[in-house]
């Protein structure tokens, strides 16, 4: 019987991973394999801010400074006040406790 592509759960019965388990590991694995051109300013400034943040989710910061300083050479060259304002501003709002 064809497996049902609706169906969320995989063939041994537990739903897939999500697509971003994993992503760090992918991504330096990249990056030993083929090096650093293979890698866009984002995925690198990633790989950098990784280490500094740890079990967080860098991507939409790496994308927002990318977005802000034009480059990963500009945004590591950039002054700390800047990169902190712009951090500030890419991070998540926690809800209002009531």
């Amino acid at each position: 019987m064809p497996a049902d592509t609706n169906d969320p759960l995989s063939p041994s019965g537990f739903a897939d991973a999500p697509h971003y388990h994993g992503h760090r590991e992918r991504l330096r694995e990249r990056f030993r394999g083929v090096g650093a051109d293979a890698l866009s300013d984002y995925e690198l400034l990633e790989m950098v801010l990784f280490r500094a943040l740890p079990r967080r989710d860098v991507k939409p910061l790496a994308k927002a400074l990318i977005t802000k300083f034009g480059s990963f050479a500009e945004a590591v060259h950039a002054p700390d006040a800047r990169c902190a304002k712009s951090a500030a501003s890419a991070r998540p709002r926690s809800p209002r406790s009531s």
